[in-house]
């Protein structure tokens, strides 16, 4: 299992632990002391977390790494996994409010009685982190035991993705709440565009499938703005934060650099519309704080579309434009574009997949058949162009957020961002009024 999510020391000549010097350190000690590394939400700015590290003092040239397969090998590494984890929750009562607290357990040890006998019953707040290549033996009973914990409250994490091990199959049979970048695919991303590629593929996956990616070991500055463009949601690195026996806010030239990308104004404006979007209460108020962020997100006509569930399970689905004025009488419109007009699915491919994949995608008014809705739609708001974001509350799609432009344009990443960031805030807002 991988314990350290930082570059490792260069090694040094020097004794490493033995199976006597685990067990001398779990009679005679606390076991190993743990360490802190912040995680940046980056769609948000915001802290998201820590990951627990575990740090020994004895023999300097050894690895946590080191101590954990002599534990094993002496038949202890359950024993001394727990103890690591014990200590981690001990500092972890001292965190954030909000923020996630993620501990590393190898598979053979999540259903051990020795980790079961240190967590709580209440998980809350606390992730459990495997590597893609444990994945390769896991088993009914890996899957069983990772899915007894997420009913107590937990999120599961996979580390290391992109080794090359389990592949994507795998990922899908584990469903991972986190997605967490092997430090090979993030290291001189900013300069290596088959690298940006292998990430952007992993992040459609993780769109598809319910999962946040995070990127772990950023080390400077020009690949935390690389991955920030890719739309990797979480980061983690020396550049964010280093380990340390408390827990730390994050670097000041991180947040710099993350808002530099941004802009000052986008971000103030970026701000009140998240905070709008919060006090909302009823679908017609939420519309409307989309409908005045439409400058903000630089397109001149914005729709608030709701998954309409049917009540038969043969009718299909269908989505229902929602805006500020308010649907007819009757809850619906026959007018495109109008409040409580219909958008089915059956009629509107783009969005079905948008709804279908949770991925962003574009649309220009040469790209659709006359007949589909997305084409009503651009002529009912005299558009050309268009692009529909997933609203997602917990893996699941409640409706697209549409935006439209007058003119026939592509947006790029960094024109995307602002909305990820609405539409990211939206479902959960969404979610909440119709649950």
């Amino acid at each position: 299992m991988t314990q350290v999510a930082t570059p490792a020391p260069r090694r040094r000549s020097g004794r490493r632990p033995g199976p006597a010097d685990v067990r001398r350190l779990l009679t005679e000690s606390t076991g190993p002391q743990v360490h802190a590394q912040p995680i940046l939400d980056l769609v948000s700015g915001t802290l998201s977390g820590y990951e627990a590290l575990a740090r020994f003092r004895q023999f300097p040239a050894a690895t946590p790494d080191d101590w954990f397969a002599a534990a094993h090998r002496a038949g202890v590494g359950a024993q001394l996994e727990a103890c690591a984890v014990a200590n981690a929750l001990e500092l972890g009562a001292t965190r954030p409010p909000g923020t996630v607290l993620s501990v590393n357990v190898s598979p053979n040890v999540i259903d051990s009685p020795e980790l079961q006998a240190v967590l709580p019953e209440d998980l809350t707040g606390l992730q459990f982190e495997v590597t893609e290549h444990e994945l390769a033996d896991d088993g009914a009973a890996l899957l069983a035991a990772l899915d007894r914990l997420r009913q107590r409250g937990a999120r599961i994490a996979v580390d290391d993705v992109g080794a090359g091990y389990a592949g994507f199959k795998r990922l899908v049979a584990l469903a991972p709440d986190v997605l967490k970048l092997d430090r090979t695919l993030v290291t001189g991303i900013s300069r290596e565009p088959r690298k940006g590629a292998m990430v952007e593929a992993i992040v459609h996956f993780g769109a598809r499938t319910g999962a946040r990616v995070c990127a772990e070991g950023l080390e400077t500055v020009e690949d935390l703005a690389a991955v920030t463009d890719l739309a990797v949601g979480l980061g983690q690195g020396w550049v964010i934060g280093r380990p340390a026996a408390e827990f730390s806010a994050v670097d000041p030239v991180a947040r710099r650099a993350w808002q530099a990308s941004r802009g000052p104004r986008q971000l103030h404006d970026l701000a009140e519309v998240l905070e709008s979007l919060a006090e909302v209460r009823d679908l017609d108020a939420a519309a409307a704080v989309l409908a005045g962020s439409a400058t903000l997100l630089g397109c001149q006509a914005i729709g608030l579309a709701v998954l309409e569930r049917p009540r038969r399970a043969s009718a299909p689905a269908e989505l229902r434009l929602v805006t500020p004025e308010g649907a007819s009488s009757d809850g619906r419109s026959e007018r495109p574009g109008g409040a409580g007009w219909p958008w089915p699915l059956h009629r509107a491919p783009t969005a079905r997949q948008v709804v279908d994949e949770r991925a962003v995608c574009q649309v220009l008014v040469t790209d659709v058949d006359p007949d589909t809705a997305e084409r009503t739609w651009l002529a009912a708001t005299d558009t050309r162009s268009m692009v529909l974001f997933p609203l997602v509350s917990a893996g699941a799609a409640v409706g697209v957020l549409v935006c439209g432009r007058r003119h026939e344009h592509r947006w790029g990443r960094a024109e995307l961002r602002p909305a990820r960031t609405v539409a990211a805030a939206a479902g959960a807002v969404i979610a909440a009024i119709r649950p």
